[in-house]
């Protein structure tokens, strides 16, 4: 990624692939971003960019801001010195809420509820344990119309999957801060990786 200068360090375009440019009265082929050293670059104001994910949270639990981008001297992103830089930075992301929440039409005055995170997990899980247990629900119907017993390992099986079904439900519910949420899904290292939040066990072979 590049960016463009004007001659107060002001940003006036941000490349984000090998683009053709014009600067004074001279066209410059796109190729010229790729194969220019960064010096020979800066002889027409345009200047490598540098992202500093600092503040980018994960989009799947926050709002990001918009990246800006600004042109410095010389900068610190992590543990490197930079110099005749643009850097793309992020400010505070905002978390997503938890909870339910409701919104009202300023127009209308129509009021309309949103789900939360919690919700939205919740709703996911159910969705898999359905998905999970509807090949088997034959096993039920049989049952129920002529008395046929449910394989033992089948039905131990089905009630593991509404099992942890309850206790995602509770473990997701129990969480007050989307950090908190957030770590329900995160892997360990062992092997096999494992994460907090319970995932169905699967299906008889």
């Amino acid at each position: 990624m590049w960016a463009s200068i004007d001659s107060e360090n002001n940003i006036t375009k941000v490349y984000t692939r090998p683009t053709a440019i014009t600067y004074g009265d001279v066209n410059y082929p796109q190729n010229v971003m790729s194969s220019w050293t960064n010096d020979e670059l800066a002889t027409i104001k345009v200047y490598p960019v540098v992202e500093d994910a600092t503040n980018y949270e994960d989009p799947s639990y926050y709002y990001n801001t918009e990246e800006s981008f600004t042109y410095y001297d010389s900068v610190a992103v992590g543990s490197t010195t930079y110099t005749n830089t643009v850097v793309g930075a992020y400010g505070t992301a905002t978390p997503m809420s938890l909870n339910d929440y409701t919104s009202t039409n300023p127009a209308t005055g129509e009021v309309t509820t949103s789900p939360g995170l919690k919700s939205n997990a919740i709703t996911s899980q159910n969705s898999q344990a359905y998905c999970l247990l509807e090949p088997s629900d034959w096993y039920v119907v049989r049952k129920s119309e002529n008395g046929t017993a449910i394989p033992t390992d089948w039905d131990n099986w089905r009630e593991s999957i509404r099992t942890t079904y309850q206790s995602q439900v509770t473990m997701i519910n129990a969480c007050t801060t989307v950090p908190e949420f957030q770590a329900l899904y995160v892997y360990n290292d062992a092997t096999p990786p494992v994460r907090p939040l319970p995932e169905f066990p699967p299906s008889p072979s």
